[in-house]
């Protein structure tokens, strides 16, 4: 009973801690994709070449541009409209982003570009 309670209290913690990021209104200004290259893989007695396409977003808030990924397999790859708004909170090397269907999708911070004000031009 003692161990199904400690569960229960780290699973509770755990969705709590998960509520209280600070989510940034954002926008996804640019998705790029590129050749990574390929993978010999053995199919019966053949061995196939198989393309590896590497996948980037572009998610701009006001101050930073975050370049996320990249997203190699299907699975990774995030359902965003270009030019659409989202909502992006940092989590270290992390960004957790709200696809279009209201999901958290966490994927790597691979750059981060400031972005400068008209006002710090001159």
């Amino acid at each position: 009973m003692k161990l199904a309670a400690l569960i229960f209290t780290v699973l509770c913690s755990t969705f709590a801690l998960a509520g209280n990021r600070e989510w940034k209104d954002a926008k996804v200004v640019n998705i790029t994709s590129e050749n990574g290259g390929a993978v010999a893989a053995p199919v019966g007695t053949m061995v196939v070449g198989i393309p590896i396409t590497k996948t980037f977003y572009w998610i701009q808030t006001d101050d930073i541009t975050y370049i996320l990924g990249p997203a190699i397999s299907r699975r990774q790859l995030l359902n965003v409209t270009l030019n659409g708004k989202t909502k992006i909170a940092t989590d270290g090397h992390n960004a957790h982003i709200l696809d279009d269907d209201g999901k958290d999708k966490k994927m790597r911070i691979a750059e981060k570009v400031a972005r400068s004000r008209p006002d710090e031009t001159k």
